[in-house]
């Protein structure tokens, strides 16, 4: 018997997990586009964003232009959240100073006409651009702005992309970004965890199989595993989930063991250290085909009948997995083995993107193709072979 008497707990990694401004991780986040908000969420109202550990606002002018401020006025520092949406842009509720969404001021009604703060003042600002229902904005250094990638999943024929921000699949999740996306990378728990432990928490009882072989690869633009069990047909399924860097946009199959390709390009986006949100663009049949995901959203927690504390304790899903890691996991306690081999390649790409980053490089998975937005091709899905 060991003894917890003396236990001595270490620090979280600060390297991986803090992602405020500034920090190793943070400052790799920002290098890659990061969806803020859904495009209709900007009306006739500023939008208040938290956002990689930064308060903005978000709105969009009279002339349909989207922007990302400080959420701070630069006059007085009152909160831009009360300030009125007009045709050039947004105007500060507590003297009227009005920003255009590339932070010029544009007025400030209670100086003279000619007076020479309107030009010396710029309000900080982030470029954003929209995509299928989404808002991204770039919060990196502008000299290193990246291409904004287009997957090829949206490019589909005969389809349409429906935008979704908000709390991840079982509800919100409190905790560290990192600890909720390495588990993508931790195939092996969704044949224990959703299955054996919880009883079935994917559509396809193919998931209780067990396993015949398991291959983590590094690719271009992040990390994929492929899982392969044999089905009582005789025939082989090969299960593939994909993570694209900053391996915190994911590609991930859990419905039926059939041959098809994964749909949605989702994310985790950071809130703060110990919060976060899920964001994804599918594709859907535009003839009202079946779509992808319904199964494991009608079968997370939140989407059942019962929520109460004791059904989680008997039934725990992702969320209270990776919860119960604490709201930062610390590394320093775990005892990492074979079959943790995708958690190790998931944090040894971060960390070499992140020793790229203070090299002066790009980190894995920037394109620069800025004429026009880069196209990426994807592999995650299912695949059923003889």
């Amino acid at each position: 018997m060991k003894s917890a008497y003396g236990l001595k707990i270490p620090e979280a990694d600060p390297e991986l997990t803090r992602i405020g401004p500034g920090t190793p991780c943070g400052e790799l986040m920002r290098r890659y586009w990061q969806p803020v908000c859904l495009s209709a969420d900007l009306k006739d109202l500023p939008k208040p964003i938290r956002i990689l550990g930064e308060d903005l606002i978000a709105f969009r002018d009279g002339q349909g232009r989207a922007g990302l401020l400080f959420f701070r006025c630069s006059h007085r520092g009152a909160s831009l959240e009360y300030g009125r949406v007009e045709e050039r842009g947004l105007r500060c509720c507590y003297h009227g100073w009005l920003y255009d969404v590339q932070g010029n001021v544009l007025e400030m009604p209670l100086e003279a006409p000619d007076s020479p703060f309107l030009k010396q003042i710029q309000h900080p600002c982030y470029p954003v651009r929209e995509f299928g229902g989404l808002v991204f904005a770039y919060m990196g250094p502008l000299d290193k702005i990246a291409a904004f990638s287009v997957y090829d999943v949206w490019r589909s024929e005969g389809g349409i992309l429906k935008a979704r921000m908000g709390p991840r699949v079982g509800g919100p999740v409190n905790c560290n970004w990192l600890q909720a996306e390495e588990n993508l990378m931790d195939a092996l728990h969704t044949f224990w965890l959703h299955t054996l432990h919880s009883g079935p928490q994917f559509p396809s009882p193919a998931y209780g199989l067990n396993p015949d072989e398991l291959k983590y690869e590094e690719t271009d633009m992040g990390m994929r595993f492929v899982l392969t069990r044999k089905l009582p047909s005789g025939k082989w399924w090969e299960l593939i989930w994909e993570m694209i860097m900053p391996l915190n946009i994911h590609l991930v199959y859990t419905e039926e063991a059939k041959t098809e390709r994964v749909r949605a390009v989702s994310y985790c986006v950071p809130v703060d250290d110990t919060h976060q949100l899920g964001a994804s663009i599918r594709w859907m049949p535009e003839n009202g085909g079946p779509d992808q995901l319904t199964g494991r959203e009608k079968l997370a927690p939140a989407s059942r009948g019962d929520t109460s504390y004791e059904y989680t304790q008997r039934h725990p899903d992702d969320k209270e997995a990776v919860e119960g890691q604490g709201v930062i996991a610390v590394h320093g306690l775990e005892h990492l083995v074979t079959s943790d081999k995708g958690v190790i390649m998931f944090r040894r790409i971060l960390r070499q993107a992140i020793q790229a980053i203070h090299e002066g490089r790009d980190p894995k998975g920037i394109l620069r193709q800025h004429e026009k937005a880069a196209f990426v091709q994807t592999s995650a899905g299912s695949v059923i072979r003889d």
